[in-house]
């Protein structure tokens, strides 16, 4: 289903739904007496302070740049919940007030999901709630021989077969830690038309994304709608895209997740720098004819991600885009804290991996990318600036892009899709 839950007429009646609700609660909550009713507003605001203090003081489930505005809708949502509980167990509540108080009640939940996708953006449409897409378990197929003949595939030397499938594939892999000995959970690859052709496009590029934190290489997949992006883009190219390698950044979910650097906790730096480099050359047989052929892009988390592995290893990633990532990874409980757990207390060994101290300390003329923010982004749009002024001081071919909507999928998504054919360029499927 294409129905749209982030704009069009479903979240209008989602919304319409949950505050008629409220409000009939309220007027139908006058019977159960005012001072019920107090007790049930202290209550709820209670619940709302305890989710602050939980989600944000002691578990960090998510930080600043959630819109405080959601700490609201949960406050009404309690207390209409509270009142629909309430009037269903009042004596002598009809049965049709009873059906009424649940119908209210899942009004209220309708909506406040509602507003919570609405932040984010996590499900764009029907169709991707319902019936996400997924990807197959069925074995990668083998790359197409080169030859020596076969130069690596661009648009002008791409002539794609008559039968070439009209859509990519989306696969399932793991990534040996070979080098690092990094713990990883199941990557997820896209391969384009061109790939899966007989015979197939030689040594395409290869657009390595990172997911957020909390996230997994499956937000790409059913937020981002990488296939569809990428499968819209190969249509317009003869079949050709980026091979799209999305690897857990997670390192096979660790409470202390790693940084994209080589630290005490794993050398997550080493496994996405060397390993996955190594396997996709050898098992996909892309990224094959030099770094040219590789970038490196992430969102939130992941787009710290790619700055740092961009800054760190300029060599395997001279292209980046950095959506709405931070001026340097961070920890929940402080700076001090992500020393002492990732460095054992030393500040010049963060230093010396960090992105922006490292664009302070070296030069990289041939270093490119893109930093991409939320125009109503409070929090990170200020911190990607950062970035974006210090990589331009280091002499790296930077742009900086405001796009409207805050931290969320609105930006991230269109952050990916709106720069596909400058990263395709540098790539090289595309005439620069």
């Amino acid at each position: 289903m294409a129905l749209s839950l982030v704009d069009g007429i479903l979240p209008v009646l989602a919304l319409a739904l949950g505050a008629a609700s409220l409000l009939w609660l309220g007027i139908a909550g006058r019977r159960l007496g005012l001072r019920r009713i107090l007790v049930y507003a202290v209550v709820a605001a209670v619940c709302t302070a305890l989710l602050y203090v939980l989600a944000e003081v002691i578990f960090h489930w998510w930080n600043a740049s959630l819109p405080r505005t959601l700490y609201l809708y949960s406050a009404l949502a309690i207390l209409g919940l509270q009142l629909a509980s309430g009037l269903m167990a009042a004596p002598g509540t009809p049965l049709s007030r009873r059906v009424a108080g649940i119908a209210a009640g899942l009004g209220i939940l309708l909506g406040l999901a509602c507003t919570v996708n609405l932040a984010y953006n996590q499900y764009p449409t029907v169709g991707s709630l319902l019936n996400p897409p997924t990807a197959t378990d069925d074995p990668i197929p083998a790359p197409a021989d080169a030859g020596a003949d076969r130069p690596a595939a661009s648009e002008s030397s791409w002539s794609p077969p008559s039968d070439m499938p009209g859509e990519g594939t989306v696969y399932r892999d793991e990534i040996p830690a070979t080098a690092s000995g990094y713990a990883s959970n199941t990557a997820l690859i896209y391969l384009p038309p061109a790939y899966l052709a007989d015979p197939g496009a030689v040594s395409l590029p290869v657009l390595v994304l990172i997911h957020g934190q909390p996230g997994s290489p499956n937000d790409w997949l059913i937020s981002g709608r990488i296939a569809e992006m990428m499968d819209d883009f190969a249509a317009r190219h003869a079949g050709l895209a980026p091979v799209v390698v999305m690897p857990d950044a997670s390192n096979a979910s660790n409470p202390d997740w790693p940084l994209c650097m080589d630290t005490s906790v794993s050398d997550s730096a080493t496994y996405l720098a060397r390993d996955l480099p190594a396997w996709v050359q050898q098992q996909l047989g892309a990224g094959t004819s030099g770094a040219h052929q590789w970038a490196i892009a992430g969102y939130s988390f992941g787009g710290t991600c790619a700055v740092q592995l961009a800054a760190n290893h300029p060599d395997v990633y001279p292209t980046f885009l950095d959506i709405a990532g931070e001026n340097q990874p961070t920890d929940a409980d402080g700076q001090q804290a992500l020393l002492d757990t990732y460095f054992g207390g030393d500040k010049a060994a963060f230093a010396e991996q960090n992105a922006v101290d490292r664009f302070h300390r070296m030069a990289f003329p041939d270093l490119a990318g893109i930093v991409v923010v939320g125009r109503e982004d409070k929090v990170y749009a200020p911190e990607g600036r950062q970035v974006y002024e210090a990589a331009r001081a280091a002499g790296a071919d930077v742009q900086f892009q405001e796009l409207p909507g805050g931290h969320s999928w609105q930006v991230w998504r269109a952050g990916l899709e709106n720069n596909l054919d400058w990263l395709c360029s540098r790539l090289g499927i595309l005439e620069p």
